[in-house]
C-alpha cells in the first residue's frame, strides 16, 4: 500500500493536486519505519496499527520536549535583553510571546501524531490534516500579533512620553484598540485566503457595509473627528480634574475613540461623547499653577481704627509666614463698611492645587487669624440691627415694656 506523506499535507494545503505522491526514498522510509515498528508491536485497534500509535505518542512527546526547550531558551534570550533597560514594554514581550507559541508548537506536534495515526487510512481525506493545520497556525499567528499590540502600544507611549511626559498613557486605549482589530480583520482574511476561500467577495461586501455605516452614523463619525480634536489640541488628559458645563465635574479616566470616561466626585462614572466634549466649554482644574483664596471677614463697629490697622498688619504676618502661601501675590485690605460689618478683603494663593491640601492651607490660615483677632480684641461680625427710637416712640416702647 502507498502511503501518503507530509509532502502531500503541504501540497494539500496550498491547494495542489491530493493525488500527489512524495519522492520515492521518503515513503519508503516511511514505511520500513512502520514495518520495522510492526515487527515489534503487531495487532492494529480500528484500522490503525500499535506501530502508528507508538509514531503519534513520539511526535506529541517529542514536540513537549522542544516546546520546553524553545521556551526556556527564549526566555534567557529576553531576560538578559530586558536587565540592560528600564522599559516597560520589554517586560510583556514573553508573557506575549509565550503562550501563542506553546501553542503553536502543540498545534503542529499533534497534526503530525495525527498524521501518522491516519496515513494508512485508505478512505480518510488526508487534505484535510493540511488545511486545518494552516486555520490552526493562522489563529496561533493571529493571537500571538493580537498579544504583541499591547507590547508595540507600550512601546509607543513610551517612546511618545520622551519628548512630553504628559503623553504618557494618552494614547495607550486607542493605539491598543486600533491594533487588535486590524489584526484581527487582517488575519482572518489571510487564513481564508490561505485555505482557498474567495475574500474579493467578502471584502466588498465589508466595503459596503462601511460605507452605509459611516453614513448612516455622522455621530459616530463626529465623535471619532472630536476624538483627534482632543488629542490634537489637549484641552485634558488623563488623570485631569475638569468641568463641563454644570452637570460634569470629575477626573478624566480614559480616551477612548468614541467618547471620555470622566470619574465623578460622587464615584459615578459618566461615560461622554467627544464630539460632545470637543464643542463644549471645558474648565481644566489640574493646569492650576496655584489655587486661589478669596473671602471677605467681617468685623463688628466696635473696632476701633488702632485695632483695625492692628488686624491688618497680624492678617499679613500670617499669610507671610504661613509655608503653604504663595509669596507672589496677596492682598490685604480695608474695603467696605458694610451693613453689619467692617469688611477686610483677603486674596491670595496656596501653593499646592491638591483638594485637601488647599483645604488644609485655607483653614491652618483661618485658625490663625482667629486666634490674632482674640488676642488684638476685635470680634468678627454677623449681619445684626439696631433700632433708634426717639420722643413719643420711645416712651410709648417704654410703657409697652
Amino acid at each position: 500500500m502507498a502511503i501518503p506523506t507530509l509532502s502531500v499535507w503541504a501540497a494539500d494545503a496550498n491547494g495542489s493536486d491530493s493525488n500527489a505522491t512524495s519522492p520515492p526514498a521518503t515513503q519508503d522510509a516511511l514505511e520500513n519505519a512502520i514495518t520495522w515498528l510492526n515487527t515489534y508491536f503487531g495487532g492494529e485497534i480500528f484500522g490503525i496499527t500499535i506501530a502508528q500509535f507508538v509514531l503519534a505518542f513520539v511526535a506529541i512527546l517529542v514536540g513537549i520536549i522542544f516546546k520546553r526547550i524553545l521556551v526556556n531558551y527564549i526566555e534567557r534570550k529576553i531576560e538578559s535583553f530586558v536587565e540592560k533597560t528600564e522599559a516597560k514594554w520589554d517586560d510583556l514581550l514573553f508573557e506575549a510571546i509565550v503562550k501563542p507559541l506553546n501553542a503553536f508548537i502543540m498545534i503542529a506536534a499533534l497534526h503530525v501524531a495525527v498524521f501518522f495515526l491516519v496515513v494508512s487510512l485508505e478512505k480518510f481525506p488526508v487534505e484535510f490534516i493540511g488545511k486545518s493545520f494552516t486555520v490552526c497556525l493562522g489563529i496561533a499567528i493571529i493571537w500571538l500579533v493580537y498579544r504583541l499590540a499591547e507590547v508595540l502600544a507600550t512601546y509607543i507611549d513610551e517612546l511618545l512620553s520622551l519628548k512630553d511626559d504628559g503623553l504618557r498613557g494618552q494614547f495607550m486605549p486607542m493605539i491598543r484598540k486600533a491594533l487588535r482589530i486590524f489584526v484581527v480583520i487582517v488575519g482572518i482574511l489571510t487564513v481564508l485566503a490561505t485555505i482557498g476561500v474567495n475574500i474579493t467577495g467578502l471584502a466588498a461586501l465589508m466595503s459596503v457595509g462601511a460605507l452605509a455605516f459611516s453614513m448612516g452614523s455622522k455621530d459616530s463619525v463626529a465623535n471619532l473627528v472630536g476624538t483627534f480634536n482632543i488629542l490634537s489640541d489637549r484641552p485634558y488628559k488623563v488623570g485631569d480634574w475638569i468641568t463641563v458645563g454644570g452637570d460634569i465635574d470629575g477626573d478624566v479616566e480614559e480616551i477612548g475613540f468614541r467618547s471620555t470616561k470622566i470619574r465623578m466626585f460622587d464615584k459615578t462614572l459618566m461615560t461622554v461623547p467627544n464630539g460632545t466634549l470637543a464643542a463644549a466649554t471645558i474648565k481644566n482644574w489640574s493646569e492650576m499653577p496655584k489655587r486661589r483664596i478669596k473671602m471677605t471677614i467681617g468685623l463688628t463697629y466696635d473696632t476701633t481704627p488702632d485695632q483695625m490697622r492692628k488686624a491688618l498688619k497680624a492678617i499679613e504676618e500670617i499669610l507671610a509666614t504661613d509655608e503653604g502661601v504663595d509669596q507672589d501675590y496677596k492682598l490685604v485690605q480695608f474695603t467696605d463698611f458694610g451693613a453689619s460689618s467692617l469688611d477686610v478683603f483677603l486674596y491670595y494663593f496656596s501653593k499646592t492645587t491638591v483638594w485637601k491640601e488647599y483645604l488644609d492651607v485655607r483653614e491652618r490660615v483661618n485658625l490663625k487669624i482667629m486666634e490674632r483677632m482674640a488676642e488684638i480684641g476685635v470680634e468678627t461680625a454677623f449681619p445684626t440691627q439696631t433700632m433708634h427710637l426717639k420722643g413719643d416712640s420711645l416712651k410709648t416702647l417704654k410703657e409697652l415694656g
